[in-house]
């Protein structure tokens, strides 16, 4: 796999889609997160991925910063054995051997893409160290995601949601790049249902409600808007329901008038102190579980 220049400054690429910063991390304020994982929604450049980190910068300085790109084509199409092995650069760099309790970690996804490699993670960490052991983090941020499942329903999102990212590589207008990805995501459907593979998507929130994949000690802080017009509010509330009736710690941040995935930009001091005050309650809640 080749390994592309980074086009985020201060990042380093490790793989194709995997990007670091402050690789030698300091020694972290005590209970400061010393990693935090952003998981960039599908087609979105490292350069505007990376403007999360720079928030993360700021509350966290000393925290080593991973990024994953990926585009929406690759998280459909890809089967579950290439996402797991694109993943395995983050395994082998923040949990080198599985016993290593020193580590406080971040999971920040963005979108159904993101979640989709963020359930790869989890697989991968399995695949290095056993099927019993279960990824260690400690708050798991959803920006934007988990929407419905039902294909039917959804493919029209879906495929708007790829036109958005691959609008400018064709002449023709939107609503032609439009109809092509509504047949590619259709032909995808039929062809997964005939070799009995589970689509990505249904993987990876399936993957997030299992507490030998996911574990249950990590607090989820839901960020959304009923504005996104490519997630529905009613089902990421839905999906967030689920989790907490399955043993999960879970929190609702809604914002207004903000689009899919642009609550940080719209709102800023309430995005970055829902996740401030949530990773100090989740150090909170770490606590009381060992006493």
């Amino acid at each position: 796999m080749s390994v592309k220049k980074s086009t985020a400054p201060g990042f380093t690429p490790i793989s194709d889609r995997i990007f670091i910063h402050n690789e030698e991390a300091n020694t972290p304020e005590k209970d400061h997160p010393t990693t935090i994982l952003i998981y960039g929604w599908g087609d979105g450049l490292p350069k505007h991925v990376a403007k999360y980190a720079d928030g993360y910068r700021k509350l966290f300085p000393t925290a080593r910063i991973i990024m994953v790109i990926s585009s929406i084509f690759a998280a459909t199409y890809q089967s579950l054995e290439q996402r797991t092995e694109a993943m395995l650069p983050i395994i082998d760099l923040v949990f080198p051997t599985l016993d290593d309790s020193s580590e406080k970690v971040i999971m920040h996804i963005m979108s159904n893409t993101g979640g989709i490699f963020a359930a790869a993670t989890f697989n991968a960490f399995q695949r290095r160290h056993g099927t019993h052991n279960v990824f260690p983090h400690h708050l798991c941020v959803s920006d934007s995601t988990p929407g419905s499942l039902v294909f039917s329903t959804e493919v029209s999102r879906w495929s708007r949601a790829m036109t958005l990212g691959t609008a400018n590589w064709f002449p023709w207008p939107f609503g032609v790049t439009q109809r092509i990805w509504w047949a590619f995501l259709y032909a995808m459907y039929f062809l997964e249902k005939a070799i009995g593979r589970e689509p990505s998507g249904i993987y990876s929130c399936r993957v997030f409600l299992d507490h030998a994949m996911a574990t249950p000690r990590a607090l989820r802080l839901y960020m959304y808007s009923k504005q996104d017009d490519l997630i529905g509010w009613e089902d990421l509330e839905a999906q967030a329901e689920i989790a907490k009736s399955r043993g999960y710690t879970t929190v609702l941040e809604m914002f207004e008038d903000s689009p899919h995935v642009g609550h940080m930009r719209m709102h800023p001091n309430q995005y970055w102190g829902a996740i401030h005050e949530w990773w100090k309650a989740s150090m909170a809640l770490e606590g009381s579980a060992k006493s």
